[in-house]
């Protein structure tokens, strides 16, 4: 039969052109083009489906694009298009005439002839094949040329799945390269953070992202955030009986078609498809990945979780990396800091030391106007040599026994050029020296939380005004600073320092917080809380 082995040069012909591609939407055009010319049908569609039955894209052949835009979103499995079965075909002579009919969309071309099959791929359901309009109606070796090219259809759907697989791999591979490369050079870099999350946006085609770390007082705080919303999110701590947590204390990330759980945040509320996945390093959670698509868009699926967690992982060994080169750098800092310190007790210090007992000695032998003189120039040596102890005492941090007044007037000396403006300053000295006395420690602890804090506010508020306020009293010592600046926001990054700070506190039996100074403000400054136990002293 010419006419049967026509249409069998024709499968063949089909056939061969789709394994010649290997991008998905060329594969689907390929496969419509072929449909459409082996059955005579004037409209040829492919609607690719979710697990729940959503539409998640729709190819046509045979239709002006501007009546397809004028149409809308694409058909819903409902009324004849529901009546498609899994396995096999469906034919009408006349769609309308069929009792599931519902009609057509506005602006939707007429259709009469119909048939419709199912779509699988590697086992799994992948959409709906829909034709439409062939003159004379469909006859049974149209359905047997359709069942035959589906088949084929599969494989070469499935072969273009594995490479877009493949290629999202490498780019999902090539970004965990970049961060981590971002972040073990600079570990206090929060660039290299945002990249991390703006990276995960945009391969996970997710339309909204967020980075979640653990921040003050035992709270999971969305710190770094990218996408529609993100502003909205920024800062949010995770609810502790929510779904995000679980997550992070089992370790094991999930996918699911809405923000998952009875405990959904509001700004999360109007998400779709959503992605968690945690950032697991040595066996415990330093954090989660959460992404997020608009409602309607496709749902992520395994393959997506199993990259998501993969870049996760490879983010979470670059974290810990990243602060375990931090505390080495530190510590080699230190290092620096002790050499120098000896070398000016060995050198500086002894012979300013040696000099000013030379002048006393040559000060005794000399007559009343030269030993005035010299008693004064003596003067100017014992004050360089209590600049130098002064000095050699910061550099040796906790070995210093320098009182705590002028070691805190110091580091808010050295704050005016980090701030670039000279602070408002409130001290008990007199409380803050007796609440340290024998615990030189606690000493130790409020210069380096006045430190961080002050650094915080350099680095992130964009601040115009501090004030610093230090208090002592009630067996309690106190650090409070006050900004004018951006709010708390802006300070809440993971390499911002405030977990040290909130370390600190928890080792002392005290709290740090860090609160909005103007709720509601533009710009709504921020208060920062440090407060611990001390000696009370004595009357108290």
């Amino acid at each position: 039969m010419p006419d049967a082995h026509a249409r069998e040069l024709a499968l063949a012909r089909a056939v061969i052109a789709l394994n010649e591609e290997l991008d998905l939407p060329l594969v689907l055009d390929a496969f419509l083009g072929a449909a459409a010319e082996l059955t005579a049908a004037r409209f040829a569609a492919i609607n690719v489906l979710d697990s729940s039955g959503q539409s998640t894209a729709f190819y046509v052949h045979g239709m002006a694009a501007s009546v397809h835009e004028q149409i809308g979103r694409p058909p819903r499995p409902i009324g004849v298009l529901g009546e498609i079965p899994r396995e096999g075909t469906i034919s009408l002579e006349e769609v309308a005439a069929h009792p599931a009919s519902i009609g057509l969309p506005e602006g939707h071309p007429p259709l009469d002839s119909f048939l419709g099959a199912g779509l699988h791929v590697g086992g799994r359901a992948f959409g709906q094949l829909y034709l439409a309009n062939k003159p004379g109606g469909f006859h049974p070796a149209d359905e047997q040329a359709i069942q035959a090219l589906a088949a084929a259809a599969s494989v070469a759907i499935d072969h273009a799945q594995l490479y877009d697989l493949a290629r999202q791999r490498e780019r999902w591979l090539v970004a965990t390269q970049r961060i981590t490369m971002d972040l073990l050079s600079d570990p206090g870099a929060e660039g290299a953070l945002q990249r991390t999350i703006d990276a995960a946006l945009e391969l996970s085609g997710a339309a909204a992202a967020a980075l979640v770390l653990q921040g003050v007082d035992d709270a999971w705080v969305m710190e770094v955030t990218a996408g529609e919303g993100a502003d909205h999110l920024l800062g949010l701590a995770l609810p502790p009986g929510g779904t995000g947590m679980d997550v992070i204390r089992s370790g094991e990330g999930l996918i699911a078609a809405e923000p998952p759980g009875s405990n959904v945040l509001a700004p999360v509320m109007s998400y779709g498809p959503t992605l968690y996945a945690p950032l697991v390093a040595q066996g415990h959670a330093v954090g989660l990945l959460m992404l997020w698509r608009t409602r309607g868009e496709p749902e992520f699926d395994a393959g997506d979780l199993s990259l998501a967690q993969r870049f996760a992982g490879q983010a979470a060994l670059a974290l810990s990396l990243s602060e375990l080169s931090h505390v080495k750098s530190v510590s080699a800092l230190l290092e620096e800091r002790a050499m120098l310190a000896d070398d000016l007790h060995d050198f500086v210090s002894q012979e300013l030391f040696a000099t000013a007992m030379q002048i006393e000695a040559i000060a005794e032998d000399s007559d009343q106007n030269v030993a005035t003189r010299l008693r004064g120039t003596l003067e100017h040596v014992k004050r360089a040599q209590h600049e130098v102890r002064g000095v050699m005492s910061s550099l040796a941090g906790q070995r210093s026994k320098e009182p705590i007044a002028e070691r805190l007037r110091r580091e808010l000396l050295l704050a005016r050029s980090s701030l670039g403006f000279e602070p408002s300053v409130v001290a008990e000295w007199p409380h803050l020296d007796a609440a340290v006395v024998g615990d030189p420690t606690l000493a130790d602890d409020l210069v380096a939380v006045t430190r961080e804090l002050v650094s915080n506010v350099a680095r992130h508020a964009r601040a115009h005004a501090v004030r610093i306020v230090l208090a002592a009293d009630e067996g309690r010592v106190e650090v409070r600073l006050e900004d004018d600046g951006i709010g708390p926001a802006g300070a809440t990054q993971r390499h911002s320092g405030t977990s040290n700070l909130a370390n600190r506190a928890l080792r002392r039996n005290g709290t740090f917080s860090l609160t909005e100074r103007w709720p509601g403000e533009d710009r709504p400054g921020c208060v920062a809380v440090w407060n611990v136990e001390c000696a009370r002293r004595e009357g108290d």
